[in-house]
C-alpha cells in the first residue's frame, strides 16, 4: 500500500495543478490551471446549490480575485497564483491579528509606524536583532534567547516557543508556522506576522538592494511589477495607484496619490488583508461544529456588522437540492444514518424480493415450455428474459427510491422543522417492523389468488431468520438515529451551545467532517508554506554570499534542482494508525465516500453471513453424498468436516482482507491523485474520470455482492481441492500427481544447482558473455529442456491468476489488469477501477480542504460584493505569492509577450532529457537575469541624468 510522492514544494505544486483539474469543467483541460467564470459558477451550484450565472461571476469573484481586474491578459480567469494569493488569506489575516493591523469584524483599527513594545512588537524586534548580520548569508545556530522580544513572543500565544532560532541572509528566524523541531513537535514555532517581514525583505532586497523600507509610490510599485515580469500590471496607472491609497490608510501615510508613508511590515500586512478583514469573522468559526455555508451566511458576527452598519448583504439565489440523498456532496446529516439505510435496504432486498426476483417467480411468468413444441421456444425466452429484468428493475426502483428518500426526509445539514423527521421514522418502521409482523401485499397480484410481491415468507431457515434479524436490528439503529436528529432540531440552540457534551452527542456527523476540512485546510496551507521557505532557506545555504543574485533567482534555481526529490509514504500501518489519530481528517483533509463505507459495511455482513451460508453447504453436501449412495461411517465423517473447515476459514480470511484494505486502498488512490503520481492537470486520462460520473451508482452494489461472488469461488474452490485430498478413490490419482510434482521439483532443483555453478563460466553478472560459445550450447539444451517442462509453468500460471481472479472480483478499487491490457480499441473491459475513481475525485472536487475555503471566500464575495476582495488588495497578494512561491509564476497569465517560457524552449530543452518543469523555471530564471540588468541600467540611467540636470 505504499508508494512513491514527491517531496515539498513539488508535491504541493501537484497539488495545485490538481485542484485546478478538479475544478475546471470545459471539455478539455487548461493547462496553464487557470479557472474561468463557468466553473466557478458550477461549482457554486453543484456544491452550495447557490444560483450565479457566469457573468455575475465575471463581475464580481473574477474581478476582485484576478481576471480583467488585475490584468487584460487574464479576461475573467484565474490562475493558480491568483488561486493561491486566495488561499493565502487566512494565514495572513491571522498574521495580521498577531501584529495588531487587523482587529476584530468592525473595529476601526489605526495601524501605527511602528510597534515596538508589547505584545505586538515582536516581529520588528526579531528582524532589527540580526539586522547588522545581513552582510553574512552563512546561517548560525544560536542557543535559546532570554532576550525581551522572546519573551513578548511567548506570551503572545501559547503556541509560540523558541528552542531553537536560526537565522538567514534576510535577518529572520528561519521555523515558520507551526515548523517543528526533534525536541519538540509542533511547538516550536513563530507567529504568522514573521510572513510579512520575511517576504517584505525578500521584495525590497530584489528590487532595491537592501532592506529597508522604502517610501510607497507608484514608481516603487513599477519597479517591483517589472521585477516579477508583469508588464501589463506595472503598466496600469489606476491600479498601481489604488495600491497607494490602500498603503496609505496606514496610520502616518500620505495623502494617497503617488507617494505616501514607508512599506514597511505593517503597512505590508496592512495591504495584504484590509480589503477581506471580514473573512476573520469566518475564519473564528474554523473549530466550531458549523458547515461551510452557514460560516458565510449564518453567521452571528456578520449579521451583527450588518446591522451595525445599517448595509445590507446581496442576497444569493439558493436553489433546494435534495441534501439529504446528494451522495455526491454528503450533505446528509449522518453517514452512519446513510450506510445503515442503504445496507437495510440490502436486507429488504435479499428477504422479501430474493437474489434475482427469487421470491416471487410465478410474477410477468411467459410459460414459454408451451411454445418449445411450435418452435418459437428460443424468441420467448429472450422475451422472458426482459420482462424479467424489467420486473427487477421497478421493483428495486419502486420499493427503494420510495423507502431511501422517504426515510431521508428530515436527514440533512440545512435547518428545518424537527417534526419532518418523523415522517423518515415512518417510513423506517414501514419497511422494517410493519412485515415482520403484518403480512402486506406489495404489489397487486395478477390472478389475484398469488402471494406476488407479498411480505408472506413460508422459508424458516437459518438464513432467512438470519437475514430477518438483521433487518430488525438495522431498523433499530436508524430509528435512534432518526431520534437523535429530532432532538437536536428540537432544542435550542442557546441550550446546546452552554451544554457542549449534549452538543457533540446530538451534532451532525457531516458537520464534524466539514469542520475537520477547515482544520486541514489551515494546516496544509501552513505547511505550503513551511515548505517554501525551506526552498528559500536551502537557496542561501547553496549560494555565495556576494548578493549579485536576488533570492527569487535563487529559490527557482533551488526548487528545480530539488523537483524531482521523492520519498515513500503509506502503508496499512500507518494509514489505520492515522485514521486512529484522525489525522487524516485534520491534517490531510480526507473525506471518504459515503459509498465505499456502505460496500465496507455490506463486506462485514457477508462475513457473519458465510456462517448460515456454511450450514446450507453442509447439508447440500450431506445430500449429494445421499443421492450418489455414499454413506460415510461415523470414523470417516472428517472427509466432510475437513474441506468445510478449511473452505469456511479461507472464505473468512478473504472477507475480512477485502473489509481491511478498502479505506487504505481509496485514501492511497486519494493521495497519489493529490501527489501527482497519478497524473490530472497533464493527463489525458485524467479527462476520461471527469465524464459519466454517475456511474459511480455501482459502486456499493459492486463492493457487496463482489465479495459475496468472490467468498462463494474461494469457498466452493477450496472445498473441491480439499475434498479431493480427503476422498479415498481420488486418493491414488492424487498421491500419483503430487509424486509427479515433486520429481519434477527435484529435478528442476537439480538444474537451478548446476547453473549456479556453470554461470560463472560463461556469463558474467550483466548483458555480456564472458565466453558465448558454452553460453550458447548451454542455452540451446536449456531451452530443448524447457520446451517440455513449460507446460507446468503455464499450469502453474493458469492457477495463480484464476486464483487471483477469485480474490480481485471483489476488488473494484484497483485494475486488475495492467494499464491498456484492458482496452480493446475504445472498449474497456475492466471499468470497475476508473468507476471507482471517479468516485473519489467527484467528492475531492467539492470537498477538498482547498477547494472548501476557496468556496467559503467565494460566498463572502457574493455576499459583500466590493466590500470584500478588491483588486488593489489581490495585486498586493500576488506580490506574496510571486516572492514565496516562485515557481507559481510558470502558471501565471500573461500577455503573449512577457511568457518567457515557450514551448519552443522547453521542447529544445526537454529533448535532452531534462524535466519539463525545470526547463521552464531555468528559462525564467535566465530571462529574470536578463530584466534585472536592464533594470538596473534604467535606474543608473535616470540617476545620472538627475545629476546632470543639478
Amino acid at each position: 500500500m505504499k508508494f512513491t510522492k514527491p517531496k515539498g514544494a513539488t508535491a504541493d505544486l501537484r497539488e495545485m495543478e490538481y485542484i485546478s483539474a478538479l475544478h475546471q469543467t470545459g471539455k478539455e483541460l487548461r493547462q496553464d490551471g487557470s479557472i474561468d467564470a463557468t466553473d466557478i459558477s458550477k461549482f457554486l451550484m453543484s456544491r452550495y446549490g447557490i444560483f450565479a450565472a457566469p457573468s455575475q461571476i465575471s463581475q464580481t469573484i473574477s474581478k476582485g480575485f484576478g481576471g480583467g481586474g488585475i490584468s487584460e491578459a487574464d479576461g475573467d480567469t484565474m490562475d493558480l497564483t491568483e488561486v493561491m494569493a486566495m488561499l493565502l488569506i487566512p494565514t495572513l489575516l491571522k498574521g495580521a491579528v498577531e501584529l495588531g493591523v487587523v482587529g476584530s469584524v468592525g473595529e476601526k483599527e489605526e495601524v501605527g509606524e511602528k510597534k515596538l513594545d508589547g505584545t505586538n512588537g515582536t516581529s520588528s524586534l526579531l528582524v532589527d536583532e540580526f539586522a547588522e548580520n545581513k552582510d553574512s548569508m552563512e546561517c548560525s545556530s544560536i542557543a535559546q534567547s532570554t532576550s525581551p522580544d522572546v519573551e513578548d513572543a511567548k506570551t503572545m500565544s501559547k503556541s509560540v516557543r523558541f528552542s531553537k532560532i536560526v537565522t538567514d541572509n534576510t535577518g529572520l528566524r528561519q521555523s515558520l508556522v507551526g515548523e517543528s523541531t526533534s525536541s519538540s513537535p509542533l511547538d516550536d514555532t513563530i507567529p504568522h506576522n514573521q510572513l510579512f517581514q520575511y517576504v517584505l525583505r525578500m521584495i525590497l532586497f530584489d528590487v532595491t538592494g537592501d532592506y529597508e523600507p522604502k517610501p510607497i509610490n507608484v514608481d516603487l510599485l513599477k519597479r517591483i511589477f517589472l521585477f516579477y515580469g508583469e508588464r501589463d500590471v506595472a503598466d496600469n496607472e489606476d491600479l498601481l495607484e489604488r495600491m497607494v491609497a490602500l498603503a496609505n490608510q496606514v496610520k502616518g501615510g500620505g495623502d494617497g496619490g503617488e507617494s505616501g508613508g514607508l512599506l514597511d511590515e505593517h503597512t505590508f500586512a496592512h495591504c495584504l488583508t484590509s480589503d477581506v478583514k471580514l473573512y476573520n469573522a469566518v475564519l473564528r468559526r474554523d473549530s466550531q461544529l458549523t458547515s461551510t455555508y452557514d460560516d458565510v451566511f449564518n453567521n452571528g458576527e456578520l449579521n451583527e456588522l450588518d446591522e451595525r452598519e445599517e448595509s445590507v448583504a446581496n442576497e444569493v439565489t439558493k436553489i433546494y437540492t435534495m441534501p439529504s440523498i446528494d451522495y455526491a456532496v454528503d450533505t446528509f446529516r449522518s453517514k452512519t444514518y446513510v450506510i445503515l439505510l442503504w445496507f437495510t435496504f440490502v436486507l429488504f432486498y435479499m428477504s422479501y424480493i430474493g437474489l434475482f426476483g427469487s421470491r416471487n417467480p410465478e410474477l410477468g411468468n411467459l410459460s414459454c415450455e408451451q411454445y418449445s413444441i411450435q418452435g418459437a421456444g428460443f424468441p420467448c425466452s429472450i422475451g422472458q428474459g426482459v420482462i424479467s429484468w424489467l420486473i427487477i428493475m421497478v421493483k428495486l426502483v419502486l420499493l427503494g427510491s420510495v423507502f431511501i428518500i422517504g426515510s431521508s426526509i428530515g436527514h440533512s445539514t440545512s435547518p428545518h422543522s424537527p417534526f419532518i423527521v418523523l415522517i423518515s421514522m415512518g417510513f423506517v418502521c414501514l419497511y422494517t417492523f410493519v412485515p415482520l409482523n403484518v403480512e402486506w401485499q406489495l404489489l397487486p397480484s395478477s390472478d389475484g389468488k398469488s402471494d406476488e410481491m407479498s411480505t408472506k415468507i413460508d422459508d424458516d431457515s437459518d438464513y432467512t431468520d438470519f437475514l430477518l434479524t438483521g433487518l430488525f436490528s438495522t431498523g433499530v439503529m436508524l430509528l435512534l438515529l432518526s431520534f437523535q436528529s429530532f432532538l437536536d432540531r428540537l432544542i435550542p440552540v442557546s441550550f446546546l451551545n452552554k451544554h457542549k457534551l449534549l452538543q457533540q452527542i446530538l451534532a451532525s456527523g457531516t458537520v464534524f467532517m466539514e469542520r475537520n476540512m477547515k482544520l486541514a485546510a489551515t494546516f496544509k496551507i501552513d505547511r505550503m508554506i513551511r515548505n517554501a521557505h525551506a526552498v528559500h532557506r536551502a537557496a542561501e545555504l547553496e549560494h555565495d554570499s556576494s548578493g549579485k543574485e536576488t533570492s527569487y533567482g535563487k529559490a527557482l534555481l533551488s526548487y528545480s534542482k530539488t523537483s524531482d526529490d521523492t520519498e515513500e509514504v503509506g502503508g496499512y500501518r500507518w494509514t489505520w494508525n492515522q485514521l486512529r489519530t484522525a489525522k487524516l481528517f485534520e491534517e490531510e483533509g480526507i473525506w471518504l465516500s459515503n459509498r465505499v463505507m456502505q460496500g465496507n459495511l455490506g463486506q462485514m455482513f457477508l462475513c457473519l453471513l458465510l456462517v448460515p451460508l456454511l450450514i446450507i453447504i453442509t447439508d447440500t453436501v450431506y445430500s449429494l453424498y445421499e443421492t450418489f449412495g455414499i454413506v460415510l461411517p461415523d470414523n470417516e465423517q472428517w472427509r466432510v468436516i475437513v474441506p468445510l473447515s478449511m473452505s469456511f476459514i479461507l472464505a473468512e480470511i478473504n472477507s475480512l482482507l477485502l473489509v481491511a484494505v478498502y479505506i487504505p486502498s481509496t485514501i492511497r488512490t486519494t493521495f497519489q491523485f493529490r501527489f501527482g503520481t497519478i497524473g490530472s492537470l497533464h493527463n489525458n486520462d485524467f479527462l476520461k474520470l471527469r465524464t459519466q460520473t454517475d456511474q459511480a451508482s455501482f459502486i456499493f452494489g459492486s463492493m457487496f455482492w463482489g465479495c459475496l461472488v468472490s467468498n462463494v469461488l474461494v469457498l466452493g474452490v477450496s472445498f473441491v481441492v480439499v475434498s479431493i485430498f480427503c476422498f479415498e478413490p481420488f486418493l491414488p490419482v492424487l498421491l500419483s500427481i503430487v509424486a509427479s510434482v515433486i520429481g519434477l521439483a527435484i529435478t528442476i532443483t537439480i538444474k537451478m544447482l548446476f547453473l549456479i555453478g556453470v554461470r560463472k563460466v560463461f556469463s558474467g553478472e550483466t548483458f555480456y558473455r564472458s565466453n558465448p560459445a558454452i553460453a550458447n550450447c548451454i542455452n540451446v539444451l536449456l531451452e530443448s529442456w524447457n520446451l517440455g517442462i513449460s507446460v507446468l509453468f503455464v499450469v502453474i500460471r493458469m492457477i495463480t491468476l484464476v486464483s487471483v481472479a477469485f480474490i480481485y472480483v471483489a476488488r473494484v478499487d484497483v485494475p486488475f489488469l495492467s494499464v491498456h491490457a484492458d482496452e480493446i480499441g475504445p472498449v474497456v473491459l475492466d471499468k470497475a477501477p476508473y468507476v471507482f475513481r471517479k468516485d473519489i475525485l467527484q467528492h475531492e472536487a467539492h470537498r477538498h480542504p482547498y477547494l472548501e475555503r476557496i468556496g467559503s471566500i467565494y460566498m463572502m464575495k457574493l455576499r459583500y460584493g466590493d466590500r470584500f476582495g478588491r483588486e488593489a488588495g489581490t495585486a498586493w497578494r500576488l506580490l506574496f505569492v510571486f516572492a514565496l512561491m516562485p515557481w507559481l509564476r510558470r502558471y501565471r497569465i500573461r500577455a503573449e509577450e512577457n511568457n518567457v517560457a515557450s514551448d519552443t524552449h522547453i521542447e529544445d530543452r526537454t529533448d535532452k532529457g531534462m524535466d519539463a518543469t525545470a526547463v521552464t523555471l531555468q528559462i525564467e530564471n535566465e530571462s529574470l537575469k536578463k530584466e534585472i540588468e536592464a533594470l538596473r541600467s534604467e535606474l543608473l540611467s535616470r540617476s545620472t541624468s538627475t545629476e546632470v540636470s543639478f
